[in-house]
């Protein structure tokens, strides 16, 4: 019995289509570039050696080495489990409400004049970069309201890798650095940053850090937020009301901004130390150099305590 031949509907997409023929209008799809987290873990898991120590991620391990649960996390699940009057519904396209609304008060303090006055939205986001995202979007179409927005968005030198894609895929293509980390003083250049910050356009966007800034580990103090607001008039300590202090301090000011807050960083080795603690010493760490401080427990710290030393110690 003959098969049918191959078809093409009117949009173009094959039917029937026999190996060799017609391809799929799906063919020249973009392919994304590998995710370095991705790339890393892959090479980690072929490693055979028995010393071997993953310090990327951003997830939490146990003593073991083995991904954990947070005890409050679970308490928390196993109360909702047992909740009778929880039902199952889908929640606003803002998110859950008491959840937003509980976490605005996190970031801006419950005495916060902005929500006295009911000046602030919260909305539920997956993750920080899709709160950052959001923003970048926000942004980009509010501005365009009016005459073209043609002003840039300074991010700090240097960020989180995936910020710079963030807002290119919103739409926002010019993107600057401000000064950021001094590698000859290993601390943040608050002179250079600002004379960076002095230079910007009106209307510029300035990305910046209320705490863990990542991949430094570096945060601005209280002053340097108060010199840096006063020019612009544009959470990772473990303590909340640290964390929140610079969101509070400019809210209080009256200035407008966005807050990306994450619930879900920091030691810095670059270049060849990395590539010696990868090859020679089978400790794997992203190219920025963040350690995932909660990978290193009582079995691996003195091997990983030991490579680290090697790799700043050792002729390259």
């Amino acid at each position: 019995m003959s098969r049918p031949a191959s078809s093409r509907d009117k949009r173009g997409v094959i039917q029937n289509g026999e190996p060799g023929g017609h391809f799929s209008v799906f063919t020249k799809t973009h392919v994304a570039a590998v995710n370095p987290d991705t790339r890393l873990f892959s090479a980690f898991k072929k490693d055979t050696h028995a010393s071997k120590v993953y310090l990327a991620g951003r997830e939490y391990f146990s003593e073991e080495g083995q991904t954990f649960e947070l005890r409050l996390v679970r308490k928390i699940k196993q109360q909702l489990s047992t909740d009778p009057t929880l039902r199952p519904e889908y929640p606003s396209s803002l998110g859950l409400a008491e959840f937003t609304r509980r976490a605005t008060e996190v970031a801006l303090g419950k005495s916060s004049k902005a929500i006295v006055e009911n000046r602030v939205l919260g909305v539920q986001t997956p993750g920080f970069t899709g709160a950052v995202r959001l923003g970048a979007e926000l942004l980009r179409h509010w501005y365009g309201a009016s005459k073209a927005w043609d002003r840039p968005v300074y991010l700090s030198s240097p960020c989180d890798d995936s910020l710079v894609a963030i807002f290119q895929a919103a739409g926002i293509q010019d993107i600057r650095e401000y000064y950021y980390w001094d590698d000859e003083q290993h601390s943040v250049c608050l002179e250079k940053l600002l004379g960076d910050l002095e230079r910007a356009p009106e209307q510029s966007v300035v990305v910046l850090s209320a705490s863990a800034h990542y991949p430094t580990g570096a945060d601005l103090s209280p002053n340097q937020w108060a010199v840096i607001t006063q020019l612009l008039m544009a959470l990772c300590y473990g303590d909340l009301v640290r964390d929140a202090w610079p969101v509070q301090y400019c809210a209080s000011l009256g200035m407008e901004l966005f807050c990306a807050q994450s619930f879900s960083h920091c030691f810095g080795l670059y270049g060849q130390q990395l590539e010696f603690l990868t090859k020679r010493r089978h400790v794997y760490l992203l190219p920025n150099g963040c350690i995932n401080m909660s990978a290193i427990n009582s079995h691996n710290l003195d091997y990983i305590a030991e490579s680290i030393h090697l790799a700043l110690t050792t002729s390259l």
